[in-house]
């Protein structure tokens, strides 16, 4: 199926293709007013505001060196530029790195549809690039400044050169490889992905030379990469560290990525898989069963998938966005599952006769896709967890006028955006929740968010008025922030201090975590 389409576009087309999905995701960006994974400011922005303007909070996992900063350093290199043209006290500040995130949507975009047409046909491309434009995952999930969406975007470039069905075009595996090892630098964790694609590569090479020439090739562009992300890092901590180690010895051999929530081995099975696809999954199984059964379409990215979904699944911690490589091998089977039932699929050009389906309403399968899609991410866009945002707005414009002076939030640690998006350099202050760094301090471990949790009212007197207490002792700020469901447990308390309730902001109708239920409301000291 390599022989379908070209792997090339004339370039005035790709740029003008282009063009038009920056010019989507650039609204798409825009639209953006929420908060969903604090990994979108704690582990990209922050990182990067302090990279950039010299303060900025940075979390424990930056100080024991187990991240990377080539991700950061994309968006401190946008700061910086927004620095040097005077636009950092604008509304950039925080539109800025939002745009960036569209250009690494778009091109998400771009390559997916590289990738279809390549292995699939141009039908099947219009079908994906239709997939990968409406998929809440990539409007509500991609599009965010997150680390696993700089990886999607290398990898599904490397996708839309890797030579799959083993048709070894060594240009195009160079390309695909200097891709793959990009992803890997921004996120290493994304060598389980191209392991598994190495391995099916060069178990289908009829020639040991062949296959070796493949290893000798990533070996070469391999330990570039490792040289290239040393002196990442080297610039980033100052010393020389290398964080997959440091991360492999937290998460592996300490064990201790359960501390942030342990998952059941299946989960990326029976969760992640369905919040990515969500409408779209059926037509992803479909599409690769057609694949195995019927041969439409290579079944190497579907074995790929499925062996980076295993190894993803071997550490105790998971999140769904942790799939966010796999999107655009899922979009690419919905397209070639959506061309054959819109009677689109060639049947002379399979090597297995397909059998006669019913011809669905391509305006119906669109429609549902799209209604399915673009209502969640509107919601998650604009209205799922919005308070956490706009406090921190409401927070700045005081902090410009001086009636904020400095602020605490007594809340679940990284539940807004911090200096990222008040850039003002004020004193400002979280609950903690470090993990501990070894297995054995688990069960006596120490953190300021649980105590609150359990003790409110006690632990607001400790840190802000008792010397003799053993609770860490805190600035008492101008303003405090916390949500309504902790609020009125301590309202008693904080009106003793001097504080009054004196704004609110709706952030969600609903919340998994009880912690983070109800509105944001700011408390400031009574004049």
């Amino acid at each position: 199926m390599e022989t379908r389409g070209h792997t090339r576009l004339r370039s005035t087309h790709g740029w003008s293709l282009f063009a038009a999905l920056l010019v989507v995701r650039i609204v798409n960006a825009l639209l953006i007013q929420t908060y969903i994974h604090p990994d979108e400011t704690w582990q990209s922005l922050e990182v990067a505001h302090r990279l950039a303007f010299g303060y900025g909070f940075v979390t424990w996992e930056w100080r024991h060196a187990l991240r990377g900063f080539a991700h950061p350093m994309l968006f401190a290199a946008v700061y910086r530029m927004l620095w040097l043209l005077g636009l950092d006290n604008s509304f950039l500040i925080t539109t800025a790195p939002y745009l960036l995130a569209a250009v690494i949507g778009a091109s998400v975009d771009l390559a997916t549809f590289y990738f279809a047409r390549r292995i699939a046909g141009d039908n099947a491309a219009r079908w994906a690039l239709f997939c990968s434009a409406v998929s809440w995952s990539m409007s509500s999930g991609v599009m965010r400044p997150l680390v696993n969406s700089a990886e999607t975007a290398f990898s599904a470039a490397a996708y839309a050169f890797w030579p799959w069905s083993g048709a070894l075009q060594t240009p195009n595996l160079y390309i695909a490889l200097l891709f793959a090892a990009v992803a890997c630098i921004v996120r290493p964790t994304s060598g389980a992905l191209w392991l598994c694609a190495g391995l099916v590569l060069v178990a289908r090479q009829p020639r040991a030379s062949r296959a070796l020439h493949i290893i000798f090739a990533a070996s070469v562009i391999g330990i570039a990469a490792v040289a290239a992300m040393l002196g990442i890092d080297y610039l980033g901590y100052r010393r020389w560290v290398f964080p997959p180690y440091q991360f492999y010895q937290f998460n592996v051999h300490e064990g201790l990525a359960t501390w942030f929530g342990e998952s059941h081995p299946l989960y990326h099975l029976y969760v992640s898989m369905p919040i990515l696809f969500t409408s779209m999954l059926p037509f992803v199984l479909h599409g690769v069963y057609m694949a195995a059964r019927y041969r439409v379409v290579s079944c190497e990215p579907a074995i790929v998938a499925l062996g980076a979904s295993v190894l993803f699944s071997l550490v105790g911690h998971m999140e769904y966005r942790f799939l966010y490589p796999l999107l655009p091998i899922g979009f690419v089977y919905a397209a070639v599952s959506i061309s054959s039932l819109t009677n689109k699929t060639k049947r002379s050009s399979t090597p297995t006769p397909l059998p006669a389906p019913r011809t669905w309403s391509v305006k119906r399968i669109a429609m549902m896709l799209l209604v399915t899609n673009i209502v969640p991410a509107f919601y998650l866009n604009m209205v799922h967890q919005r308070g956490v945002v706009d406090v921190v707005k409401h927070l700045r414009q005081g902090a410009l006028s001086g009636t904020v002076q400095s602020v605490g939030f007594l809340m679940p640690c990284h539940s807004t955006p911090f200096y990222s998006h008040l850039h003002v350099n004020i004193p400002m202050w979280f609950l903690s929740c470090e993990p501990p760094l070894v297995k054995s301090d688990l069960e006596s471990h120490y953190w300021e968010a649980d105590d609150f949790e359990q003790h409110p009212a006690e632990f607001i007197h400790d840190i802000f008025e008792s010397n003799a207490s053993k609770r860490v002792q805190h600035l008492k700020p101008s303003h405090l922030v916390l949500y309504d469901c902790m609020a009125h447990r301590v309202h008693s308390a904080l009106n003793e201090l001097g504080y009054k309730e004196c704004n609110r902001f709706f952030n969600t109708h609903f919340n998994g975590d009880p912690r983070r239920k109800g509105d944001v409301v700011v408390y400031c000291q009574a004049q």
